[in-house]
């Protein structure tokens, strides 16, 4: 799902298909405000892979590629049958994650498992996207939880005042709160923190 077909879902639950009250550029706002909600519960998004880093001659300490907010396993590059395939984990005693400078990197406390000019494998967990344009994809498996939160927002900024509309949005977004927050309290084992994941400094 596109956030451009999630705000379009909005509008029409909000019974503002034509975005006379709420504009698109709140909804996107909106939206950006329900993922950092996300966030700040610790809901992670599975990475499946990570091919950035290019192994160097000699080189101990390689910078975390910047989506990452927990590590779970690294795999050294290997040449198959011709094809290049990730099969050998680097063993976890062999490299920890430090702040060189403010900048998060991988130490290694040996290079014997890696090869130069080989890539590694990095597998991890990022955290939601905070989404500013409506082009990008939503994070699989997190569609139902924006779309409440982000209700809740929408019918909170539309709902002031004490008039029988106005106190029927309020309620709608009471509603669209208890929903988000169920699903916030529900959310799968796979969107929680990987046993034995290590924290990124600053991202975690």
């Amino acid at each position: 799902m596109l956030v451009s077909d999630l705000q379009t879902e909005l509008a029409l639950h909000a019974h503002d298909p034509s975005n006379g009250e709420i504009s698109a550029a709140q909804w996107l706002a909106f939206i950006a405000s329900a993922a950092r909600d996300a966030r700040s519960s610790g809901w992670l998004i599975r990475l499946e892979d990570d091919e950035s880093i290019t192994i160097a001659a000699s080189t101990y300490e390689y910078n975390v590629p910047a989506s990452f907010a927990y590590i779970y396993q690294m795999f050294v590059e290997e040449t198959i049958n011709g094809s290049a395939v990730y099969v050998h984990e680097v063993p976890r005693h062999h490299w920890d994650i430090r702040v060189n400078g403010s900048v998060p990197v991988f130490t290694f406390s040996t290079i014997t498992e890696l090869t130069p000019d080989k890539h590694l494998k990095i597998v991890g967990q990022q955290r939601p996207t905070i989404h500013s344009a409506t082009g990008t994809t939503i994070d699989a498996g997190m569609e139902s939880f924006l779309r409440e939160r982000a209700l809740y927002f929408g019918f909170r900024y539309i709902g002031a005042g004490l008039s029988e509309l106005a106190r029927w949005r309020q309620e709608l977004s009471r509603q669209s709160w208890v929903m988000s927050e169920a699903l916030l309290r529900r959310h799968p084992q796979e969107f929680r923190q990987l046993p034995n994941a290590l924290e990124v400094p600053g991202r975690g």
